[in-house]
C-alpha cells in the first residue's frame, strides 16, 4: 500500500509550534490459554477474534494467546472458537476488567446427515477454476494468524466432496500447512462452517510444479447451496509468500483477515477447485454423534 504525505509550506514569519502531550493508553495487551472442558488440557490453533472486526489472533500449539484489546471496542463482543468445540464469547470491556485468563472450550455435539442414495450412475462434478497462467499470481497479503483466502461455489443439490485441488504458483517456504474450512450459508449473508473435526493441508514448495490434491473423502463432507472453501493461516510460518495461479476475469477470490472479520472480495479467481459426486434421490435421516 503506497502512503501518500502532504507537502509542507512553509510561510516567512509563521512559525509552527507542537504542543506535547502525554501518552494515554487506549489498548491493552491480554494474554490467556484456551482449555478443554473435559480433559482440561490445552486446545491448540483456537480462533480469538473481535465479532465483525479485523482483530484477532490464534492460540499456539498449547492453547496460549496474546490480543491486543483497543478501548473502541468495548461494547463489542470477543469470540473464541474451534472446530468441534462449541463457541465462547465476552464482552470486550468485561473480558479486560475481569482478567480473564482461562478459557473452557466443550466438546460440541453434532447431527450428521445420514444420506442412502438410490441411483445407479454416479456423476461427477467439478466445482471451481484450475488456473495454470503465470500471467498473475495472488496470495495471503500478509502472515496475520487466522487470515483466510479461498472459493466461493455454488450447488443446486447436495454434493459429497471427494478432493480439493490446488494450483501453486510459487512458494518461497520448505513446507507449509494450512486449515481448510467450508462455510455453507442457506441466505449468502452468514456463512456457518460446517465441518465437525478440523482438516489440515500440507504440502512441500517441490510439489508446486503439479496440481496438489488432497483427498477428502475420508471426511463425508456434504455441501448445498453457496459454500465459501477456503485455506486459513492458522500458525505463524515467518518470513515467506505462497501464491496461487490466478485469473483475472473468470471469477472473485473471498478473503478476510481474521477469523470473526468481514469477508472481502477481490477480482480474480485463484486456481482451487474440488470434485465431488452429485447426490441424486436421497434420503435422509438425523444421526447424532
Amino acid at each position: 500500500m503506497t502512503l501518500f504525505r502532504p507537502r509542507l509550506n512553509i510561510i516567512t514569519g509563521l512559525f509552527c509550534f507542537v504542543l506535547f502531550i502525554p501518552g494515554v493508553v487506549f489498548s491493552q495487551v491480554v494474554k490467556g490459554r484456551v482449555l478443554s472442558s473435559q480433559t482440561k488440557s490445552g486446545i491448540g490453533f483456537v480462533n480469538v477474534g473481535i465479532i465483525g472486526k479485523n482483530v484477532g489472533t490464534v492460540t499456539d500449539q498449547s492453547g496460549n494467546f496474546s490480543i491486543e484489546l483497543d478501548k473502541i471496542y468495548d461494547n463489542d463482543s470477543l469470540r473464541f472458537s474451534m472446530i468441534g468445540h462449541e463457541s465462547k464469547s465476552f464482552l470486550v470491556s468485561y473480558f479486560k476488567d475481569n482478567l480473564i485468563k482461562t478459557i473452557y472450550l466443550s466438546p460440541k455435539t453434532y447431527y450428521l446427515t445420514e444420506v442412502k442414495v438410490f441411483y445407479h450412475k454416479v456423476k461427477e462434478i467439478r466445482l471451481g477454476t484450475p488456473v495454470i497462467s503465470d500471467a498473475l499470481k495472488s496470495g495471503f497479503a500478509d502472515n496475520k494468524l487466522g487470515s483466510e483466502l479461498g472459493i466461493k461455489v455454488h450447488t443446486k443439490e447436495q454434493v459429497k466432496l471427494e478432493d480439493i485441488n490446488l494450483n501453486v504458483a510459487t512458494c518461497t517456504y520448505d513446507s507449509v500447512t494450512y486449515r481448510l474450512n467450508i462455510y455453507q450459508s442457506p441466505d449468502d449473508i452468514e456463512y456457518k462452517n460446517i465441518l465437525t473435526e478440523p482438516i489440515y493441508i500440507s504440502f512441500s514448495k517441490d510439489k508446486i510444479n503439479n496440481v496438489i490434491t488432497f483427498d477428502l473423502r475420508k471426511y463425508s463432507i456434504i455441501i448445498e447451496g453457496n459454500v465459501l472453501i477456503t485455506l486459513e493461516l492458522y500458525k505463524d510460518l515467518g518470513e515467506g509468500r505462497l501464491l496461487f495461479h490466478t485469473e483475472y476475469f473468470t471469477g472473485i477470490t473471498y478473503h478476510k483477515k481474521t477469523s470473526e472479520g468481514k469477508w472481502t472480495k477481490a477480482p480474480g479467481v485463484i486456481g482451487m477447485y474440488l470434485h465431488g459426486q452429485l447426490i441424486k434421490g436421497g434420503r435422509y435421516r438425523s444421526k447424532k454423534i
